[in-house]
């Protein structure tokens, strides 16, 4: 039930300036990357469509309502590993 989902918390980084926000994208090897959502504060997003194949989480800045692909580098990249709970 939980497998492809995450919370994920954007905690320290305050909200951007300038009508900008935080989006988070998930990337995979082959494939552009793919928006989970905006962050808005320290609010938890709830994200699904996590796939095996996803070797990272990244927060951009964007302009507000978010973009289609990420404009700028990211302010946070996390590597995901598959830790194999469950099996």
């Amino acid at each position: 039930p939980s497998e492809g989902r995450a919370v994920v918390t954007l905690s320290g980084y305050g909200s951007p300036s300038g009508g900008r926000v935080h989006q988070l994208w998930l990337t995979r090897p082959g494939a552009g990357p793919r928006s989970l959502g905006l962050l808005s504060g320290d609010t938890p997003l709830a994200v699904k469509g996590l796939e095996k194949s996803a070797v990272s989480l990244a927060v951009t800045v964007e302009p507000n309502g978010g973009s289609v692909h990420p404009t700028g580098q990211p302010v946070v990249q996390l590597t995901l590993k598959s830790v194999g709970f469950g099996e």
